[in-house]
């Protein structure tokens, strides 16, 4: 893979999109998309916490930003309140193997970016790289920061959709993540998106939903998965917003996308949520959601909806599971507690069914409310085995969400 630094001919390229973008808001006609340009380049969504010694991620940005020789790699510390997670950044680049003046950080803060992301000075130096890498922090900082106040692509914006079009890697962790997708999510637990639902404006409570940098254009994505999780509100987003695939990827994990394959690696895995035959009803129940998860070396093809799982994998019996039954999770948004669902107290058991609840409780009043999670297996349910024999991946469960109110009954 060859890469090219900036020209002038790709400056003035980029100065004309942004003067035609810039007169098309004018005189009211409608901007054709930069992200619906053909794309040769590739993503790498990480879902947090992603460890120096994780040597599988950074080597696969490195060779996807074309080799430890030729990459050139641009940091943007913009959702994080400081620089120190992108010095880290820095020299984990430089300690895998990238020329240390290859790996650059494009100080585009929350305090300067007014300044800076139309400058032009700026978008060469994006210009000039084959890899982009977005840390984290608050995500927000990240889109009030790249688009401009009227919701259009600032330049530097454009300079990112032009590496990455041009071949180049754009990759992000957390915040670096969220804003992947054309529709992006924060705050708010699972339970508080169930129960308060979706606003658009970040002082109300509920789950705020706003527009992504939209990279990926596969579904929503989501970050620090099983560690915090985010299924339920992952689910609240699809349905309200009417996107059909959601994807939630865990900690020291990434989905790296090349064209419209996903490929799952790191630590954890990947869950992929089929929200298109999903309904809610009058009474808040969440209806017929699918529900797969994935780990190293599976990959899932988005626009076929098609599986090929890593070839050491092999099927587990039907009747032959290692677990025999399961009991009520009472913390079903727990640390990793879907995972465990889904792999050992369904996909890896004789139970045809894992349920679990998450709810609030008044002490005092000794009620509460919350929901009941229902995991069930169907005819196209198929766990898997990893090569030592332990569940890794599981595909097409079925999941309900129903509300459900609590009461502490007096043991008296």
């Amino acid at each position: 893979m060859i890469f090219a630094f900036a020209s002038n001919k790709a400056i003035a390229r980029l100065l004309a999109a942004l003067l035609a973008a810039l007169l098309a808001v004018a005189l009211g006609v409608p901007q054709a998309r930069a992200e619906e340009e053909a794309v040769k380049g590739s993503l790498v969504i990480i879902g947090g916490a992603l460890e120096s010694d994780n040597a599988e991620i950074y080597e696969r940005m490195i060779e996807l930003a074309g080799g430890k020789e030729n990459a050139v790699i641009g940091i943007f510390p913009t959702a994080s309140g400081s620089l120190s997670s992108s010095r880290s950044m820095k020299q984990d680049f430089e300690r895998y193997g990238v020329p240390a003046d290859q790996v650059r950080i494009i100080e585009i803060t929350e305090a300067n970016y007014a300044d800076k992301v139309n400058d032009e000075a700026v978008a060469r130096e994006i210009l000039e790289c084959t890899g982009l890498f977005f840390v984290g922090g608050d995500q927000s900082r990240i889109t009030k920061a790249f688009y401009n106040g009227d919701g259009s692509n600032t330049l530097a914006l454009e300079a990112v959709w032009e590496v990455y079009r041009n071949g180049g890697m754009v990759a992000g962790t957390s915040a670096g993540a969220a804003i992947m997708s054309e529709t992006m999510i924060l705050n708010a637990t699972s339970l508080e998106a169930l129960q308060l639902g979706v606003t658009y404006d970040e002082q109300q409570p509920g789950l705020w939903v706003t527009k992504g940098l939209g990279f990926f254009d596969g579904g929503i994505v989501d970050q620090h998965f099983s560690k915090r999780g985010r299924l339920g509100r992952l689910v609240v987003a699809l349905v309200h917003e009417k996107v059909g695939y959601g994807f939630g990827i865990d900690e020291n994990s990434a989905m790296v996308v090349k064209g419209e394959e996903i490929q799952v690696i790191g630590e954890s895995g990947m869950f992929l949520v089929d929200a298109t035959k999903a309904t809610r009803d009058k009474k808040g129940v969440y209806r017929n959601i699918d529900v797969s998860y994935l780990e190293k070396g599976d990959v899932y093809n988005y626009a076929t909806k098609t599986f090929a799982l890593e070839q050491s994998k092999t099927p587990i019996p039907k009747g032959k599971e290692y677990y025999e039954g399961n009991q009520l999770n009472t913390n079903i948004f727990g640390s990793d507690a879907i995972k465990t669902a889904l792999l050992d107290d369904l996909a890896d058991n004789t139970a045809n069914q894992a349920q679990g609840l998450a709810f609030t409780m008044d002490e005092k009043m000794h009620k509460g409310s919350g929901v009941r999670v229902v995991f069930r297996k169907t005819d196209a349910t198929e766990g898997h085995y990893d090569a030592d024999e332990y569940a890794s991946s599981v595909l097409h469960v079925n999941m309900e969400i129903i509300p459900i109110d609590v009461q502490i009954k007096d043991s008296n």
